[in-house]
């Protein structure tokens, strides 16, 4: 009996967890759509790319938050822009990352997005477990899974990357092996109750006082023990706890200095700055954001709560103290709104545990012998009501209607009570996003997800279909685990892998193509935007432009970018004379210059970022109003370096340019370059008499294939006829066919 028992509890995770997982995926977005979730993306492809945990890649859309506190990262040390965010959603993100990285078929943000698809999912068989674990029938626990699962804001928060929902299923395992251990006494538990609650820390360091909640409840009367069995149980329950403490310290001093730094702008006004009540009342009750508007069947959860209380009091009082631990901390933030999101977004965590509340009222409306008619129809029209608003919040995105109260509320102060925002939108019911994107929705407002925003994508459709499909038959198998692990992996695939042909994703695929070799690329353009997340191969910084030379959002992190590496990629739709193109011409002034490539209406050029100084050779040759005073070979990791003094000696009076090629032993061209001098920054036509110029020259080539019989060859073009200028020598005597061949020689640099 007991083996059926657990066979059939099995079988009903598997079937939530699949049949939620199914309704996830028809909402599902396939990038992320908040800082926050670019952020804690960036991390993780920054750390398994590069090995740092950086987020320059988001440098420019950071830079454009109106107020420091809403900004996501904070410069370190080293000048790298780093996420404030807590690590732990970053490292729970590095399975879908190094899938994507290593499957051709996944983009990376695509497959990045399934992971609170998959941890809500989770969730919801953790909650089908710790009802069934509170002594409620199979069918109960499986009825409040579903109502956790598709009619409270744990669905809508499935198409972000925000960390909330890892930190709500981090609260609900340590719940739910708190509760086993106090049952069953295994140390095992014990510390795995203190494992889930470090995650939570990693989420986010206000999570720092849960630990005491947990170990009140898992070692206060009648759970009596000798002093020391109660010190090493103790000791159990805290160590993942202080390790994370310890690896958390380790993070924040390599990265700001300090182990006690973690990137939050409290300089700024960013902290625990609300009056408690007022962010009491917007948490729960406001129309703006307040969890009953946004899930009206969790006003059940009073009366659960205290049913519960009557059936198993130290749960209930147990899991009420974590709610209000979770609701003052956030009721006194800044930002208790959480930014442009929807409903309770600070609530999520706790989700789950005021979902288990329900259980006794579901358990009254199941059974025949205690059901009531009213409590029947007030708990469906509730749950019906809420799985809408869900519906309304997964269809549309939030920004659109955020945007109306910004045109119409927005008064730009940072103390309002909404941030912001007129005082109004907290209080007035016409104003909720609720109603908005009720509005919206009948006015034909694009649908947000992936399979609806360009037609029908029927694949899409029919894989998130068979995997609800699937959840059924799972009903009826006897290893319910393996084929629903099975057929999860395979929808998953087929949806992430739908999203390859995204136009940006393919843009950024492309353009990795076209940016060989492969290194730090500065992006002083929008166009790719978040899109640059995708890049498996460049590594992706990007700023905005223009820009003064000294901002100091833009200074830090270019400064730090020409540290990175020795070549340096650099992508703008400026042209070198720009005058606001102060980066480009730092890079003519002190690097050395590859090729440029057009991509996507910009310019790419590439930099050698640190030359070798060349031992000079005298060279006199003239060429028109040019004197090619000296010239140097200087051979550098993958090629080689050639240095050009130049003399105007008159004023050319027009914009000449000159080529350099690489010929080798037959007399072919192995590389070249043809421009004008240092890239255009200052075209020849304005030089004057006696101006000095120096051309820095990489060209990326196996040095190990040049022999002593290899030249460069060098010429100068009239731009007006297009024929080359007629060159002497040092002694005075014409060049036949205007041109010259000096010798490459490292040894004797010349």
């Amino acid at each position: 009996m007991e083996t059926e028992t657990k066979l059939i509890d099995q079988r009903l995770r598997w079937f939530l967890f699949c049949l939620v997982l199914g309704v996830y995926l028809l909402v599902y977005i396939p990038q992320p759509d908040s800082a926050d979730g670019n952020a804690v993306l960036a991390v993780t492809a920054s750390t398994l790319r590069f090995g740092t945990p950086d987020i320059s890649v988001l440098a420019a859309d950071d830079a454009r938050f109106e107020f420091d506190m809403s900004r996501m990262g904070t410069f370190g040390v080293d000048g790298a822009l780093y996420s404030k965010k807590g690590v732990a959603p970053s490292i729970a993100l590095i399975p879908l990352v190094l899938a994507a990285q290593t499957l051709p078929w996944l983009p990376i943000r695509a497959t990045a997005m399934l992971l609170n698809p998959l941890l809500t999912a989770l969730a919801a068989a953790l909650l089908y477990t710790l009802v069934r674990r509170a002594d409620y029938r199979p069918r109960t626990a499986l009825a409040v899974g579903l109502v956790y699962g598709l009619a409270t804001l744990a669905l809508v928060y499935t198409k972000t990357l925000f960390g909330e929902p890892l930190a709500a299923l981090a609260l609900l395992a340590a719940a739910l092996w708190i509760v086993q251990w106090r049952a069953v006494g295994r140390r095992r538990d014990l510390l795995l109750a203190g494992a889930a609650l470090a995650v939570a820390v990693g989420v986010n360091m206000t999570y720092l006082l849960m630990p005491l909640v947990f170990g009140v409840f898992a070692f206060a009367p009648p759970r009596r023990q000798q002093m020391p069995r109660f010190l090493m149980d103790g000791l159990v329950f805290l160590t993942p706890i202080l390790l994370a403490l310890a690896g958390l310290a380790l993070y924040n001093w390599a990265r700001f200095g300090s182990p006690v730094d973690t990137g939050y702008h409290f300089e700024a006004g960013e902290g625990f700055t609300r009056p408690i009540p007022a962010g009491l009342f917007g948490l729960f009750l406001s129309p703006y954001r307040g969890l009953f508007w946004y899930a009206p069947v969790l006003l059940l959860a009073v009366p659960g709560w205290w049913m519960l209380r009557q059936r198993t009091p130290r749960l209930a009082w147990f899991t009420l103290n974590v709610v209000a631990l979770q609701s003052l901390t956030y009721a006194g933030w800044w930002s208790w709104h959480g930014g442009i999101v929807w409903g309770t977004r600070f609530l999520v965590p706790v989700l789950p545990l005021m979902a288990l509340w329900l259980a006794p009222l579901v358990d009254h409306v199941l059974d025949p012998a205690t059901r009531r008619w009213w409590l029947t129809v007030t708990f469906a029209v509730l749950t019906l009501a809420s799985a809408i608003v869900q519906a309304l919040g997964a269809l549309l995105s939030p920004y659109p209607y955020y945007g109306d109260l910004v045109v119409h509320y927005y008064t730009g102060v940072v103390d309002s009570l909404v941030t912001g925002l007129a005082d109004r939108v907290m209080f007035d019911p016409g104003l909720s996003p609720v109603i908005g994107h009720a509005r919206l929705l009948l006015q034909g407002q694009p649908l947000d997800p992936a399979w609806l925003r360009s037609g029908v994508d029927g694949v899409h459709l029919l894989a998130a279909l068979a995997l609800m499909g699937a959840a059924f038959l799972l009903l009826r198998r006897r290893r319910p685990a393996l084929i629903g692990a099975l057929v999860c992996l395979a929808v998953l695939n087929v949806v992430a892998a739908r999203q390859l042909d995204d136009p940006k994703t393919q843009a950024v695929l492309q353009l990795e193509q076209t940016l060989e070799p492969p290194t730090t690329t500065v992006f002083t353009t929008a166009f790719y935007e978040d899109a640059l997340l995708d890049a498996e191969r460049l590594r992706p910084m990007t700023m905005n432009a223009p820009v003064a030379a000294d901002d100091r959002l833009e200074r830090p992190l270019w400064e730090h970018a020409l540290q990175v590496d020795a070549r340096l990629w650099y992508v703008t739709w400026f042209s070198a004379q720009d005058p606001d193109n102060w980066q480009e011409h730092d890079l003519w002034m002190t690097g050395a210059f590859a090729y440029e490539r057009a991509v996507d209406g910009h310019r790419a050029l590439l930099f050698y970022l640190r030359p070798p100084e060349s031992e000079r050779h005298p060279a006199g040759f003239q060429f028109g109003p040019f004197r090619l005073e000296a010239y140097g070979v200087a051979p550098v990791e993958d090629g080689l370096i050639v240095d050009l003094d130049w003399l105007a000696a008159e004023a050319p009076g027009a914009d000449y340019t000159w080529f350099v090629h690489v010929l080798d032993a037959q007399g072919q061209i192995v590389a070249q370059q043809d421009r004008a001098p240092q890239g255009g920054i200052a075209p020849t036509s304005v030089w004057e008499h006696g101006r000095q110029v120096t051309d820095r020259l990489y060209f990326p080539i196996d040095k190990t294939r040049i022999t002593g019989d290899w030249r460069l060859r060098v010429g100068w073009i009239d731009p007006t006829s297009g024929e080359l200028l007629e060159t002497t020598s040092a002694d005075g005597n014409p060049v036949a066919d205007r041109l010259i061949l000096l010798p490459l020689d490292f040894d004797s640099g010349g």
